[in-house]
């Protein structure tokens, strides 16, 4: 078959068709290349010489460059337009026997300004690819909810994999018990401290220190978060998806597949259509039983519960279901735990695979990745060169900036980039892959031009309302959430009585999702329940957590916000601090993502004046200051938080120039180099993120697999 690749040759001027203000005169260059037998046609019937991937298909297909014709033997040749080569640009196609010139001049400006867009850029000379054994089959970097599960699937079907994480193999109470999540985020052995600013200059409340914790380490963030494990409000997400690549793989009812294979329920009969029971994550609905226990007789929060889950609609006994995809109502919220009341993640599955074919590289810095000239002239990944015992800028255990002793490892097949929203950007910033123009402002050869990469960052918007209730909460007398039994008597009666009190409870309580208009087609907020003092992630958040006993608190979350911010460098080393700009409600459809959260919270407080809740409240002494609009909004603004941030190095279609990846998860521009995480999202998926990021993990690993089976 052989090779199809895009030539640019210096001195060709842009603009519209025309006399050229200057003649080309200097050698031509591949600017994109690919293999034929792997790219060519397979989506389009028509047209042939370019892969869906490349950005050049969406104009070829439509004005009938490349004609497709087929021998009875298979080989696939292209018939030379009329037009042939022309001044400093050709695209050829070489099949076995010669090479085939052609492009139709009159749509060189369409065309110019997509290849420029991601070419690979001029200061950039790589070498030629090793032709030395490989020490891996794959290197992936990052072990959480993104790298971890598509390593796992790799190693247990025969492919040798590194992975790389920048923290360590962790098992402690911190990170099984599952109420104290809130330690979790805190432990000095598992944090990330990113801090960034919520809003740009001149707002009308600057808060430009905000602190966002995320997790290193085996299982990355799956090992401290809230446990939620929410796939509900997805059908659209996933069917806009199947729509932007024209790929059935991503539809809702493919995705739900991956989900099944993933899960492995607890609590609803192997009946059950809509869920999974071999899978590797045990999931499980709140024990709310415990509340109105004998031992515990909390009538407070039993009354609490029972009032929230006589809510009109209606109650949902099952949010992950099919059909409660896109309904309103209110339900119990299911959970990653398991039968022993602990946390399930993917940690348990990398670790039950460390003695196969997955080996670690724990502690350990990724600090960029190594790219070669592929022998079809592309850049290709072929490893990552790794810093041992060198820790990020934002973790517990960093003591300054070093200088760097790295190591080379390398990859047969594939580099696979998990590090999350903050760290896949810039590493593959630091590789020179990214926006030519932030690069070159420190000092970095840009090898493929990209710049999505660090923009299109996402987050649910969040806020809480707090009450404090007439009486503690009797399911948390005498707790004091400590580490020890010595410590903490409700410790000792957990580990007592095989996991039976409140330590056994994730997050949440209930979750009610509804729509905050009347014209809004599907709900937008959800409102959820904790016997607890939480208003947001802040320095010190766990303490406070700990040490009040009789709040009640409201957490609303909006789906799909419109804030857009960015993912940048500043600096070109690796543990430089990273500049992280969310901008809250700045972007088209802030209002809306504004007046959606105020009648959340009058929805909560409408909520909290039920009987069954209010003869419980004392006062609320966490919100707004009162009830009108603006008093709302201050409070908001003030607030507002988020913990499921993305899409950094996003998915998108072919004529997308911001879009980082194509629906395969490869980066553009680049062979052998995919990212596989939370930043791959387009969009913000449905209400939580975690099992959902699970899900395109196993895809990744569906598609990877299929290209190089054995």
């Amino acid at each position: 078959m052989g090779t199809w690749s895009v030539l640019t040759r210096e001195g060709y001027g842009r603009g519209s068709p025309g006399p050229r203000p200057r003649r080309p005169n200097g050698p031509w260059t591949s600017a994109m290349s690919g293999d034929v037998r792997r790219d060519a046609g397979r989506r389009c019937s028509r047209f042939y010489g370019l892969p869906t991937s490349s950005e050049l298909y969406p104009w070829c297909c439509k004005l009938g460059i490349f004609n497709r014709s087929a021998s009875s033997s298979g080989t696939e040749s292209a018939k030379r337009h009329p037009s042939g080569r022309f001044g400093g640009y050709k695209i050829f196609v070489e099949d076995a026997s010669r090479p085939i010139v052609m492009l139709h001049s009159t749509i060189l400006s369409s065309l110019l300004a997509l290849v420029l867009a991601r070419s690979v850029g001029a200061s950039a000379h790589l070498p030629s690819c090793p032709t030395a054994k490989a020490d891996y089959d794959f290197v992936v970097v990052g072990a959480g909810a993104g790298g971890g599960p598509a390593a796992a699937r790799l190693a247990e079907n025969g492919f040798s994999v590194l992975l790389v994480d920048a923290g360590a193999a962790v098992d402690s109470v911190n990170t099984t018990i599952p109420f104290y999540f809130g330690r979790a985020v805190a432990d000095p052995k598992l944090e990330l401290n990113y801090t960034y600013n919520e809003y740009s200059p001149g707002a009308k409340f600057p808060r430009n220190d905000a602190w966002y914790p995320r997790a290193r380490g085996v299982g990355g963030s799956t090992i401290h978060n809230a446990l939620a494990n929410h796939v509900g409000a997805t059908r659209q997400d996933f069917d806009a998806m199947e729509k932007m690549f024209g790929d059935k793989t991503w539809s809702y009812d493919n995705l739900r597949n991956y989900f099944k294979k993933i899960e492995h329920s607890l609590t609803f009969n192997a009946s059950n259509p809509d869920h999974g029971f071999d899978g590797w994550l045990k999931t499980s609905l709140n024990p709310a039983q415990i509340l109105a226990s004998p031992m515990f007789a909390d009538t407070q929060l039993n009354d609490i519960v029972n009032t929230v889950s006589s809510l009109p609609p209606t109650f949902i006994p099952d949010l992950n279901s099919v059909s409660a995809d896109a309904a309103e109502g209110v339900g119990l919220t299911s959970f990653t735990i398991d039968e022993n009341h602990l946390r399930s993640s993917i940690y348990n599955r990398l670790e039950d695979l460390r003695s196969k074919n997955l080996h670690f590289a724990l502690n350990t810095l990724a600090t960029k990745i190594a790219l070669c000239s592929g022998h079809n002239g592309r850049p290709r990944a072929y490893g990552v060169e790794l810093a041992r015992g060198a820790a990020l800028a934002v973790a517990g255990n960093f003591h300054g900036k070093q200088r760097l002793v790295t190591e080379l490892v390398t990859a047969r097949y594939e580099v696979i980039v998990g590090a999350g929203v903050f760290q896949t950007p810039q590493l593959l910033m630091l590789s020179g892959i990214g926006d030519s123009k932030q690069l070159s402002k420190y000092g970095i050869d840009t090898v493929v031009n990209l710049p999505g990469v660090g923009q299109n960052l996402q987050d649910h918007d969040e806020v809480a309302i707090i009450w404090r209730l007439k009486q503690n909460h009797t399911v948390f007398a005498n707790c004091t959430v400590l580490y020890t039994p010595k410590d903490d008597p409700c410790l000792k009666f957990w580990i007592d009585s095989h996991h039976q009190n409140l330590y056994s409870f994730g997050g949440a309580l209930l979750m009610l999702h509804t729509r905050s208009a009347p014209a809004i087609p599907d709900p937008d907020i959800m409102l959820y329940w904790s016997p607890g003092f939480f208003r947001g992630f802040f320095r010190g958040f766990p303490d406070e957590l700990a040490q009040i006993h009789n709040a009640l608190t409201t957490m609303l979350l909006k789906r799909q916000p419109s804030t857009r911010g960015s993912v940048e460098l500043r600096g070109s080393h690796p543990q430089d601090p990273l500049q992280i700009e969310k901008r809250h409600f700045e972007a088209p459809g802030g209002e809306k993502d504004l007046a959606a959260l105020r009648q959340g919270i009058k929805l909560a407080r409408e909520i909290a004046a039920e009987p069954g809740i209010a003869e419980h409240i004392e006062m609320e002494v966490f919100g707004p200051d009162g009830g009108a609009d603006e008093d709302i909004e201050n409070h908001i603004l003030q607030n507002v938080y988020g913990h499921h941030a993305c899409c950094t190095a996003a998915m998108g279609p072919d004529d997308d120039p911001n879009a980082v990846l194509d629906g395969d998860f490869r980066v553009r521009g680049v062979d052998g180099l995919r990212v596989v995480d939370i930043s791959s999202w387009p969009n913000v998926p449905g209400w939580f993120v975690t099992t959902t990021t699970y899900m395109i993990s196993e895809k990744a690993a569906d598609v990877i697999m299929a290209e190089y089976a054995r």
